[in-house]
């Protein structure tokens, strides 16, 4: 069972110009290559994530392994790139590593979490902000509508204990002017100014229809 592998490759790497591939699938990536012991001549285990499976290579050893990990150059910024040149013993190998995680990711990703998190802070306040104006202008409208109604109110109670006094002033303190008493009219059917009839006279279907007329003794149905 093989260690972490000591290379992540990305992408497609290669050997003396011809592309490292696995020996059972022939993908060029993703492959870990593992190294076998500590003898540097010994050839490295190629793994392939494609598959599932791996072999020892023909051209890569642990001196080669230990070639690319000195000739790597590291990452410092995000936006930087692990690759590599190496040569050992006549054998060339170039390509690209994973670049792993490093602090400036850490500072990256803060940064964008930090971003977003003032975004939705801002979001969230003026949503705030305008559910607080919309309430403030909704009640302030209801208060305008109150006043209105008060100062109607006061100015009519006003207009109403004006004419009063006028009317005391008028008749010397004999009240309010006595309504008249409404009279019942006489004529029989009578009710509201409108007297009903039974006739059958221009009926369609020859049947007895109620039809009401002002009353002309009273005439209250035009007042």
């Amino acid at each position: 069972m093989f260690h972490d592998p000591d290379l992540k490759l990305i992408g497609t790497a290669y050997a003396n110009g011809q592309p490292i591939t696995c020996t059972h699938c022939g993908d060029t990536t993703p492959l870990h290559i593992h190294k076998t012991g500590r003898v540097e001549t010994w050839p490295a285990f190629v793994s392939c994530l494609a598959c599932g499976q791996g072999d020892d290579s023909a051209v890569i050893t642990n001196g080669l392994v230990d070639a690319v990990l000195a000739a790597r150059t590291g990452r410092q910024k995000t936006a930087d790139r692990d690759t590599f040149a190496a040569e050992w013993r006549g054998t060339v190998m170039t390509g690209e590593l994973d670049p792993g995680i490093i602090t400036d990711d850490l500072v990256q990703v803060a940064h964008v979490y930090r971003d977003t998190a003032r975004s939705k802070s801002k979001q969230w306040w003026s949503s705030k902000k305008r559910t607080g104006k919309a309430r403030a202008r909704a009640a302030l409208q209801t208060a305008k509508g109150k006043a209105a109604q008060a100062v109607t109110g006061a100015a009519g109670a006003a207009r109403t204990k004006a004419l009063a006094a006028a009317w005391e002033i008028r008749t010397g303190g004999a009240g309010s002017a006595p309504k008249p008493r409404r009279r019942r009219c006489t004529v029989a059917g009578c009710r509201g100014g409108m007297v009903t009839l039974t006739t059958r006279m221009h009926s369609p279907t020859g049947r007895t229809s109620k039809v009401k007329i002002p009353c002309a003794v009273c005439q209250r149905a035009r007042t």
